[in-house]
């Protein structure tokens, strides 16, 4: 059965390393992932998911070459690679694929939210977009996924049905390790005594990065030997490097970029900081309670990400002096989580049985 993964790229995001997970777990002999990305880049996952027996198809975004070229290009992926399903990821721009199969007589059409909204403060012709491309997700969808429930309600409506997929990860992998820490905080030459906070996400403004340095200025106050490491890349990247830079952070604050082991990191961290605009479920907030990481996070986040009692929400109307008082509050040592979560929702392999079953039909 080959399934396109309407995506966009396969850098380290959420919804790609949500994805890349299913990809990894996944029956390859009866189940075949076709990606569909945007532009010529190399992508952070390509050479993992090609040796994985995926296959990846580029095509200009419809950014690029507007709706009606990007739903043609979508016809053609569809016919020279013999699908038989889409799974789409791109939230509202999930229009034009869903459009694109419908077309193409593909009777398994699936759309995935894997986020509580697109973008802070839209523009009226943008909120008019979403209404419009609403209506058709909600018309030629068959079967409809979420990351949660407020994901689900935010792409589908408040009242639609839709089936909550857990971000599930392989649960040993985050399992905290002891001599890993050893290891990495020595390789990283962090102090001995100083508390690490970290962070993973790309640099983008939902994440608020500048908001998280600000915070830890303020936490820089109280425990003037703590390190803040920030994992990821992004478009915003060098802005929040001129502001640490500008605020003299730049002996305390740590720009990791794209790591492979981010697994491992988790085990350096003392605390794990989260404060974004919004989110769906994040893979990260699931990988840091296993780990056994202390979270605070902001409540703007779907508070079904509260898998253990790790994990703090803390509200963004608070000051960045609040939230740092918060962190000093907070517990910073590991617990060990990982015999509970252990078989459990958000173990990968449920997931992927869930999944399986969505594909061959037994599931809505």
């Amino acid at each position: 059965m080959r399934i396109l993964q309407v995506i966009g790229s396969l850098n380290r995001g959420g919804a790609e390393t949500f994805i890349m997970n299913v990809l990894r777990n996944i029956d390859s002999e009866t189940y075949q992932f076709v990606f569909l990305c945007y532009g010529d880049k190399s992508f952070d996952y390509e050479k993992e998911a090609k040796e994985l027996g995926a296959k990846i198809v580029r095509i200009p975004d419809v950014k690029v070459i507007g709706a009606v070229k990007y739903i043609a290009e979508i016809k053609k992926v569809i016919k020279e690679n013999s699908i038989d399903a889409v799974h789409i990821h791109t939230y509202y721009n999930s229009m034009f694929a869903l459009i694109a199969a419908a077309l193409s007589g593909v009777e398994l059409r699936i759309t995935h939210s894997h986020s509580t909204q697109s973008e802070t403060n839209p523009s009226f012709l943008k909120k008019l977009y979403f209404t419009a491309s609403s209506l058709v997700i909600r018309t030629l969808t068959t079967s409809r996924l979420a990351c949660g429930s407020e994901a689900g309600k935010s792409l589908f409506g408040e009242n639609s049905k839709f089936t909550v997929i857990n971000n599930g990860i392989n649960l040993k992998d985050f399992a905290y390790k002891n001599d890993t820490r050893k290891l990495l905080r020595k390789q990283l030459a962090l102090p001995s005594k100083g508390t690490v906070l970290l962070h993973v996400g790309r640099f983008e403004t939902v994440k608020n990065h500048s908001f998280l340095i600000d915070i830890f200025a303020e936490y820089l106050k109280k425990d003037p030997s703590s390190i803040l490491l920030l994992v990821g890349r992004g478009p915003l990247e060098n802005k929040i490097k001129q502001r640490v830079k500008l605020l003299k952070l730049d002996k305390s604050v740590r720009f990791l970029g794209v790591r492979s082991d981010v697994k491992d990191l988790y085990n350096v961290a003392d605390l794990f900081v989260f404060p974004s605009l919004f989110e769906g479920l994040p893979v990260v907030l699931v990988e840091a309670q296993t780990n056994g990481l202390s979270i605070v996070a902001s409540d703007t986040i779907d508070q079904a990400a509260k898998l253990t009692n790790n994990i703090k929400f803390y509200s963004l109307e608070n000051s960045a002096s609040e939230w740092a008082q918060c962190l000093l509050d907070t517990n910073k040592a590991h617990v060990d989580v990982y015999s509970k979560l252990a078989g459990g929702q958000y173990d990968i392999n449920s997931v992927v049985a869930r999944i399986q079953e969505i594909y061959s039909g037994d599931c809505e």
